[in-house]
């Protein structure tokens, strides 16, 4: 029984693999997001030669990227198995104030200032993905509720504050930079990868797919969805979390104001990267892809003095058409 389950699973997985798309060659759409990064970098080079193509241009769209980046992977896991995460940002919220109050309030080690926030978002994780399963809410309704929850503790611990005493030099050294590559970059980096090679690689990355595609499909052939799906959860708010931490590093505090406003870049990012390389599916390189396109795209424009709420305006259109192009009518239209 075992091993026809195990045949089984590695059908599903093989059906439910990204597809590629359409197209042979250099006109596949699948490498469409690519050209528009390529497109969008050379017209901005000539636009503004003297500030756009340097190094500093692009270290500082790495070091301002990277936490966003990292929390668009916190819902690039949950949404690959078919639910949403709308506690993220305020789970990166929760972890700032969390990372910092260690200091300030507790005068703890940097370890553990760096470890308790992402048990913490480990735990509303876990909460989140206890909901969905065992309660039946709808992930949309429980991370909503749970990240309302984790953005109050956090206002109740600053009373609306900044969180900026105490904090030691070498917390802070873990958003600087090494040898003049951004820290937080090299972390997102790292977390690239892993969540690549668990996606396309590993096993869970077939099962995570098939159960996105048909959870009930799933479940009969043998894949524990139940905990997957907590699982799925937990690695989210974790990432979330230590996403928080580096972003508390960074600014040397804990702003309770920080984490909404980079839920939306998040969502943008996820579904724009669902058009790119992998037609149609969310993809953790085709995320990457689309991070950095938002990016030097909001950057250009902002050298050429658009005026700030351009970019809002902007990654709020993106994701309009990203999920138009991914889970809309016009995805069925393009997939015939």
């Amino acid at each position: 029984m075992a091993t026809a389950v195990t045949e089984q699973d590695q059908d599903k997985g093989a059906s439910t693999r990204p597809r590629a798309g359409r197209g042979r060659g250099a006109l596949n759409p699948r490498w469409f997001g690519f050209y528009a990064l390529v497109a969008i970098v050379v017209l901005f080079s000539l636009l503004r030669p003297d500030t756009y193509p340097t190094m500093t241009n692009l270290t500082a769209i790495l070091s301002n990227e990277a936490v966003g980046c990292m929390l668009a992977m916190a819902l690039f896991v949950p949404l690959v198995a078919g639910h949403y995460d709308l506690s993220i940002a305020n789970v990166l919220t929760l972890s700032m104030i969390c990372s910092v109050g260690m200091f300030q309030e507790f005068q703890a080690p940097i370890w553990v200032a760096v470890v308790v926030p992402v048990l913490v978002g480990a735990l509303i994780g876990l909460i989140n993905g206890v909901a969905v399963t065992v309660v039946g809410i709808n992930s949309l309704v429980a991370t909503l509720a749970t990240g309302s929850c984790a953005l109050g503790l956090a206002l109740w611990w600053t009373n609306g504050t900044i969180f900026s005493e105490n904090v030691p030099s070498g917390f802070q050294d873990l958003g600087g930079d090494l040898g003049g590559i951004p820290l937080p970059a090299v972390y997102a980096a790292v977390l690239i990868v892993v969540l690549w090679w668990a996606s396309e690689r590993m096993p869970v990355g077939r099962y995570l797919y098939a159960l996105g595609d048909n959870a009930e499909a799933a479940r009969l052939t043998g894949i524990p969805v139940t905990r997957l799906t907590i699982g799925t959860f937990v690695v989210s708010g974790s990432i979330a979390a230590f996403a928080g931490v580096v972003q508390a590093a960074v600014l040397g505090s804990g702003n309770p104001q920080v984490g909404p406003s980079l839920l939306l870049p998040a969502f943008a990012a996820v579904f724009l990267g669902g058009t790119i390389l992998y037609l149609g599916r969310h993809n953790v390189l085709g995320t990457v892809v689309a991070v950095l396109v938002l990016a030097a795209l909001v950057g250009g424009l902002e050298q050429l003095g658009v005026p700030f709420y351009v970019s809002p305006l902007l990654k709020g259109v993106v994701l309009l058409l990203a999920v138009a192009l991914t889970t809309g009518r016009f995805s069925k239209v393009r997939s015939h």
